[in-house]
């Protein structure tokens, strides 16, 4: 069974894990200490970042947050992933539909951005974010970044 509940400063340890093991396919090795600081700050963080756990097995599997953006209505998407020995499994879409729909409770009329791989930007493609930008070797040679936004207004099947 799935449980997504916000995250506590308990969970670091399985969350960096579930961080490296998608390290170099999805993320790079020096993103390790960037994700590290945002896990040792966000439960301190103002009330405008938001950060989740996804529990399978009745352990952290994967994990991802949102913070909204100084222009009302505008959200980034923030450190979404699951643990690789659980992709294709269906728990980083139920994170992913988790985030859009605290969003939603937000903020009815709302934009989400995400910077992303090419490899994670067909996940987000099915529910109906839409690339603006692509930047090649942006993160190291060969992982391009993919800057894509999903608008209110676009079908997410939320």
């Amino acid at each position: 069974m799935e449980i997504i509940r916000k995250y506590e400063a308990a969970d670091r340890e399985a969350c960096v894990n579930a961080f490296i093991s998608n390290v170099p396919y999805f993320f790079t090795a020096g993103e390790v200490s960037d994700f590290e600081r945002f896990l040792d700050t966000v439960v301190n963080k103002d009330r405008d970042t938001y950060y989740y756990v996804l529990m399978y097995d009745g352990k952290v599997t994967g994990s991802g947050g949102f913070c909204s953006m100084s222009t009302k209505g505008q959200f980034t998407l923030a450190w979404g992933l699951i643990h690789k020995d659980h992709h294709r499994k269906g728990l980083g879409e139920q994170l992913l539909l988790h985030r859009i729909c605290e969003i939603q409770s937000i903020c009815g009329n709302y934009e989400i951005l995400i910077d992303t791989t090419q490899y994670s930007a067909g996940f987000f493609e099915r529910f109906g974010f839409v690339t603006v930008k692509i930047t090649n070797d942006y993160y190291t040679a060969g992982l391009h970044r993919y800057d894509m936004v999903l608008k209110s207004t676009t079908q997410t099947g939320v």
